[in-house]
């Protein structure tokens, strides 16, 4: 069930938090357009988002939506990738907070402790990705049920980053390393992440990752 809705992605020249939904838009082939915000055009568009923060999502050229999680389960349920009953919904919201808990600890390292902080959080990583392992094996496509859904996404999103930190950090965790690999390979995805543009952009804002 394709969604006839307008969409418009706003955010900075970082992957950061707008690289999940990107790849959600991506690899469904759902039009979108995507308004890059500078430090020179930032202070005009901030007061317009909801909470004076990136990324947001305009839809139908009139409804902002802002938290890029919000955003990625919004798209979800409008394209088919948010379960197929309530259950299954809490299931991908779940391990997608299991996510953001990575996510924070990655952050906070990068921007409050870096070079004391890398070492030990790459060491943490395997530990991290124990309860995805688990889950994977068995299923090394999908996540859960045997199908796509936003969790996919959102994984793989966190992935990418901590790979980008340690090309090295899924080896001890080869189910995870297999979802990895094989959903980077998916068409849309693999020509989007090749792009020059999202090839050279960064991760963070910081000048680390």
């Amino acid at each position: 069930a394709m969604s006839s809705n307008t969409y418009e992605l706003t955010y900075f020249p970082v992957k950061g938090l707008g690289n999940m939904i990107r790849l959600i838009l991506e690899d469904q082939s759902i039009k979108y357009k995507f308004n890059l915000i500078t430090k020179d055009t930032w202070a005009d568009f901030k007061p317009t988002t909801p909470f004076g923060q990136l990324p947001v999502l305009t839809i139908n050229g009139k409804t902002k939506i802002s938290q890029s999680h919000t955003i990625a389960r919004y798209l979800g349920r409008e394209h088919g990738l948010m379960g197929s009953n309530n259950i299954e919904q809490a299931q991908i919201e779940m391990w997608i907070d299991q996510t953001i808990d990575i996510r924070t600890k990655f952050l906070r390292m990068i921007y409050e402790n870096y070079e004391a902080g890398k070492q030990p959080f790459i060491d943490s990583i395997p530990a991290q990705l124990e309860p995805f392992e688990k889950q994977l094996t068995g299923d090394s496509a999908h996540l859960l049920f045997g199908k796509l859904t936003v969790a996919d996404y959102i994984v793989f999103d966190v992935l990418l980053v901590l790979v980008a930190l340690s090309p090295t950090c899924l080896d001890s965790s080869p189910h995870v390393k297999a979802f990895y690999t094989s959903f980077g390979a998916r068409k849309n995805l693999h020509a989007f992440l090749e792009k020059p543009e999202i090839k050279s952009m960064k991760f963070t804002g910081s000048m680390h990752v």
